[in-house]
C-alpha cells in the first residue's frame, strides 16, 4: 500500500470495516528487527523490549529491516498467482483431500463441491459460530516441512507430519516457496529467541523445541466475490492461530485483529514489513502475559493475496504456565496441553476428508476435538449487522 493511501486510509475516520478500530499509522507498533541479526547485545536488548511491550499493550507489532529480499517476495506472489489461477484440472492432483495430513490445496467454498453434503461432524457445533457451514471466501495452497515418504512420524500415522504435495506443472514452484518459507523460518527463529530473551527464559528455550516443528505456510487468495460484508460473509472468521507466533505478508487490506483491550482493530499492511501475531502456546506459557492475538479477515470483495507462516513447536512439547509466571495472585489460568495435539485437533476438524476417514473409523485420534478453543476471546466492540426493514424481515 502506498503512503498515500494509508494517509487516506487514517483520514477515513476513526472506524474501519465492520466497526473495527482505525488507528493512526504513527500508533502501530513497527519494530526495527536488524539488531536480531548482530552483535550488539544492547541493541539486541533494546529491540526486545519493544517486542514485550507490543505484545504486552497492543497485542501484535510489525517487523521491518527483516532482510528477506523483497525480489523473493515478489516471486512467491507470482508464484502463489500462477497456482491459484490454474486450471482446477490441474489444482486437482494437489487437493488436501489427497494428503494424508493438511497439505496441498484447499479450494475456495464456490470450488470445493465433492458431491457429498455429510458434514462428519466429530463436535457439536457452536450455534453462534458453526463455521463448517458459512461460506469459504478464501483458497489456500498449504505446505511444512520436508518430509519423506519413509519418515518415522509420518509412518507412525502423525497426521501433522505428512509429505508435502506439489503443483509439477508450475517451474521452479517447490524449489522458490521453499526458498521462500526457508527465509521467514530464518526470521521466526530470530523472534524465538527474542520471544525468549523478553520473558526471561534461556536464550536457547525454543530452539531445543523447534528441532522437526509442523510450522505451516498457506498461499492464500481471497477471491473477488459479490457477498455482503458481515459475521456471515467473512474472508476468514475470526479465530487465534494454534502455534506459537504467526509471520503474515499481505498485499491488500482486510485484516483485524483484536488488541490487547478486546477491541477488533484494522491492521492495514505497511511496506517493506511483515505482521506478527501471538500465537495460542506462547500465552497458555506466560499464563497470558502475551495474550494470542485473535484476528479475522473481513469481507471486502475484492481479489487479496497473503501468505501467513505458523510457527510451531515439536509436537510433544508440553505447554503449561510456567513458573515465572505463576504467582498466588495470577494462578494458573490454563490446563497442560501438548502442543501438537492441539493443533491437530483443530487441523483436523477443519479438514473433512479427515473428518471422514474418523467417523468412518478409517484413522484413530487420540488427541481431543474441541467444540471451542479456550484461547478464544471476544471483542468488545463486535460487529452488528444494522436491523432489516419489517418488511424484509
Amino acid at each position: 500500500m502506498s503512503t498515500e493511501a494509508l494517509v487516506a486510509d487514517r483520514d477515513a475516520g476513526p472506524v474501519a470495516d465492520m466497526g473495527a478500530k482505525r488507528i493512526d499509522v504513527s500508533e502501530i507498533p513497527v519494530i526495527d528487527i536488524s539488531a536480531l541479526r548482530g552483535d550488539d547485545r544492547a541493541a539486541l536488548e533494546a529491540t526486545v523490549v519493544e517486542i514485550g511491550r507490543a505484545c504486552e499493550t497492543v497485542g501484535f507489532f510489525y517487523i521491518k529491516n527483516h532482510g528477506i529480499p523483497e525480489a523473493l517476495i515478489a516471486r512467491t506472489y507470482e508464484l502463489s498467482r500462477q497456482f491459484h489461477e490454474s486450471p482446477v484440472e490441474l489444482k486437482q492432483k494437489v487437493h488436501i483431500s489427497n494428503s494424508p495430513g493438511t497439505r496441498g490445496w484447499v479450494p475456495d467454498g464456490d470450488k470445493d463441491e465433492d458431491g457429498d453434503p455429510e458434514l462428519y461432524r466429530l463436535v457439536e457445533p457452536n450455534p453462534d459460530h458453526d463455521y463448517l457451514t458459512k461460506p469459504r471466501l478464501h483458497a489456500a495452497f498449504d505446505v511444512a516441512l520436508e518430509l519423506s515418504e519413509d519418515d518415522p512420524d509420518f509412518l507412525a500415522g502423525n497426521l501433522m507430519l505428512v509429505p508435502n504435495q506439489w503443483p509439477d506443472w508450475i517451474p521452479g514452484f517447490r524449489e522458490e516457496v521453499m526458498a521462500y518459507y526457508d527465509a521467514v523460518t530464518g526470521v521466526g527463529n530470530q523472534l524465538f529467541h527474542a520471544f525468549a530473551v523478553s520473558l526471561g527464559l534461556p536464550e536457547d528455550f525454543f530452539a531445543k523445541l523447534t528441532q522437526k516443528a509442523p510450522s505451516q505456510l498457506r498461499l492464500l487468495r481471497y477471491p473477488e466475490n459479490d457477498r455482503p460484508m458481515d459475521n456471515d460473509n467473512l474472508g476468514i472468521g475470526a479465530h487465534s492461530d494454534f502455534e506459537c507466533f504467526t509471520i503474515l505478508h499481505t498485499k491488500g487490506p482486510g485484516l483485524q485483529v483484536m488488541n490487547a483491550a478486546d477491541e477488533w482493530v484494522a491492521a492495514p499492511p505497511l511496506p517493506g514489513t511483515f505482521i506478527v501475531n501471538v500465537g495460542d502456546l506462547i500465552e497458555g506459557w506466560t499464563n497470558g502475559r502475551f495474550k494470542s492475538t485473535q484476528h479475522r479477515v473481513v469481507n471486502t470483495g475484492k481479489e487479496r493475496y497473503s501468505m501467513p507462516l505458523f510457527f510451531a513447536v515439536d509436537y510433544h512439547t508440553v505447554i503449561e504456565p510456567l513458573p515465572a509466571f505463576v504467582s498466588e495472585d495470577n494462578p494458573p489460568r490454563y490446563n497442560r496441553i501438548v502442543a501438537g495435539d492441539h493443533l491437530a485437533g483443530f487441523s483436523v476438524n477443519g479438514a473433512k476428508h479427515l473428518r471422514k476417514k474418523i467417523v468412518k473409523g478409517e484413522i484413530k485420534i487420540d488427541f481431543p476435538i474441541h467444540k471451542e478453543n479456550p484461547f478464544k476471546r471476544k471483542a468488545v466492540n463486535e460487529f452488528q449487522a444494522p436491523a432489516k426493514p419489517e418488511a424484509e424481515a
